[in-house]
């Protein structure tokens, strides 16, 4: 039995892709296997139709969501303040999201998923588990 969680941090110049996955020691190597079996995926096959809509929607969705409060609202003209020096509306940044092909994604993957920078953290009672290179190879 296991959880796994990913996020993504874009900033301006760099941004991180985490995978979080909570597991019981027993279960720690295969979880591994499966998240780099699906980093692989993305690099040698071009996601699905069907995929890239239901992420552009659950994208579009959380965006929506994201901006209910004021606080939210105000971080995210801030942030865009910051980072871009213009304000984006969510008519643009929807545009931005429909406008992305399953090209572009297949090349962003073959560009960000690389084994050699591939990292992983174990946090926990993970004695006897060991984790070599060659297991992060995508």
């Amino acid at each position: 039995m296991y959880s796994i969680f990913s996020e993504l941090n874009p900033f301006q110049d760099s941004g991180s892709l985490s995978v979080y996955a909570g597991t019981s020691q027993k279960s720690a190597p295969k979880v591994l296997q499966q998240v780099v079996k699906e980093f692989a995926a993305f690099k040698n096959d071009m996601v699905s139709v069907e995929e890239l809509q239901r992420a552009k929607a659950q994208l579009k969705g959380s965006l929506m969501l994201g901006l209910e409060s004021s606080t939210a609202r105000m971080s995210n003209l801030a942030r865009q303040e910051m980072y871009y020096d213009h304000f984006h509306t969510m008519d643009e940044i929807i545009a931005k999201i429909e406008a992305v092909t399953r090209e572009e994604v297949y090349a962003v993957a073959n560009e960000i998923f690389r084994s050699e920078e591939i990292a992983v953290t174990v946090l926990g009672n993970m004695n006897g588990v060991k984790i070599s290179r060659d297991q992060l190879a995508c």
